[in-house]
């Protein structure tokens, strides 16, 4: 698969939104108890794309810590470009040409949205038409206040006007672009400063619409942030969420479930996926699953790998599921050596056979354990679901000796044979 990379532009100073804005960044305003910047990466993570740069301006060091919350729990990569002084939306990309190295694509988004556009669905549009710009179109209740583009029977857009007097339809920009890297490339360096009036014009005839469903808005006003915070609620129970704000997880041992296991791996060069986890995961996060690694280190007590080195061995793991467009929720880890040979019994309440790592996933990102899984290749690993309170756990047959009593507790778990069949029979329980 291709490498796609995302720009979020939330920098804007949310004047309008005043008294709100007053200590809070736009993008981090609540819709339905959520920071608005979370309904974009995690639109982001549904489409497999892990990596993003956000710009920040109003409230950086708020919008520093949230970034720096996420990137802790290791699912996606966010990185932080300050402007000390606002460059404007093609400002932000002419001060980060290099952004697109290494990338096919790359996604820009206003974060000042709420909308359901379906990031995955708008990569493939673009991805199968020759132009290197593609545009996410609504439909405006006012076109005279939006940048309007008419399109050909091609869908490709031959004119786009920013607020015209005279509107040639009412089909808006919805402030969603894919790039391909050289267009990127082209717009940094027009050296310009705001693209819906600087760039776009100048793609007139080389870039596609891509007219979006469902609901899309600026919230940049009083009534229309209240406006979309029912709309928000929607939003999340489309994505698996309950009226209460959680959703369903599947925590996933590491070794032997999702990557091939190596006795206490320490080198990142031996890190390979083991066949269909990435599939996997995309297809439990279509369902509305959070899927979440939970994973023993004792190679961090004994010596054998540092917390850095763990972290590049997870780098690595992620690297390749995005490649194949998987992003995981969240990693949590146990560095903990075990006391004894007994995987049934719990030593310490982080450590698997213990609930402490799926508990303190379920706290953070508001999972309802009752509705979530655990795949694993070991007794612990089954037994952590159960000790959390998980509806079920499924055992991974890995053909590794069994004592005689962790033998009798296997049968109490329904074997699997990798993480696939763990895949299809969860979403068949459904």
């Amino acid at each position: 698969m291709s490498t796609v990379r995302a720009v979020v532009l939330a920098a804007g100073l949310g004047t309008r939104l005043r008294p709100l804005t007053d200590h809070t960044p736009k993008c981090l305003l609540p819709l339905a108890n959520r920071p608005l910047l979370d309904y974009w990466l995690e639109a982001l993570a549904s489409a497999g794309v892990r990596d993003a740069l956000i710009n920040t301006h109003a409230h950086a060091e708020k919008v520093r810590g949230h970034i720096d919350l996420v990137n802790r729990r290791g699912g996606m990569r966010l990185t932080e470009f300050h402007e000390p002084r606002l460059l404007g939306s093609a400002g932000t990309l002419a001060a980060n040409r290099d952004y697109a190295d290494g990338a096919d694509s790359v996604i820009v988004i206003y974060a000042d949205n709420l909308s359901e556009v379906r990031l995955d669905e708008m990569l493939a549009f673009h991805r199968g038409h020759a132009d290197p710009f593609s545009m996410s179109l609504f439909h405006a209740a006012n076109p005279q206040a939006c940048g309007i583009a008419e399109l050909d029977r091609d869908g490709r857009i031959v004119d786009f006007t920013e607020k015209p007097n005279q509107p040639k339809s009412d089909l808006a920009n919805a402030g969603v672009y894919v790039l391909d890297a050289d267009a990127y490339r082209e717009i940094a360096d027009m050296a310009a400063f705001d693209i819906g009036f600087d760039v776009l014009p100048k793609f007139v005839g080389r870039m596609r619409g891509w007219p979006l469903a469902g609901f899309h808005l600026d919230i940049g006003t009083p009534e229309a942030y209240a406006q979309a915070q029912p709309e928000a609620q929607r939003i999340l129970a489309a994505r698996g969420y309950d009226e209460q704000g959680r959703r369903r997880a599947v925590f996933l041992d590491r070794d032997g479930t999702l990557i091939e296991h190596v006795r206490y791996l320490a080198n990142p060069s031996d890190v390979r996926l083991l066949p269909g986890a990435a599939d996997a995961i995309r297809r439990l996060r279509a369902a509305g699953y959070a899927t979440v690694v939970v994973t023993n280190q004792s190679a961090i007590a004994r010596g054998v790998i540092t917390e850095g080195d763990l972290h590049e061995i997870h780098e690595e793991m992620c690297r390749q599921l995005a490649q194949e467009g998987a992003v995981l929720d969240a990693i949590y880890h146990c560095p903990v050596a075990p006391q004894g040979d007994d995987r049934t019994q719990v030593e310490n309440q982080d450590r698997k056979p213990g609930p402490g790592m799926l508990k303190r996933a379920a706290a953070e990102l508001h999972l309802d354990m009752a509705q979530s899984w655990m795949i694993g290749d070991m007794i612990s690993d089954v037994l952590a679901g159960r000790n959390a309170g998980c509806q079920g756990s499924w055992l991974v047959a890995s053909g590794k000796d069994l004592s005689a009593d962790e033998e009798a507790l296997a049968r109490e778990f329904p074997e699997v044979a990798d993480v696939v069949e763990a895949t299809d029979r969860i979403l068949l329980h459904e």
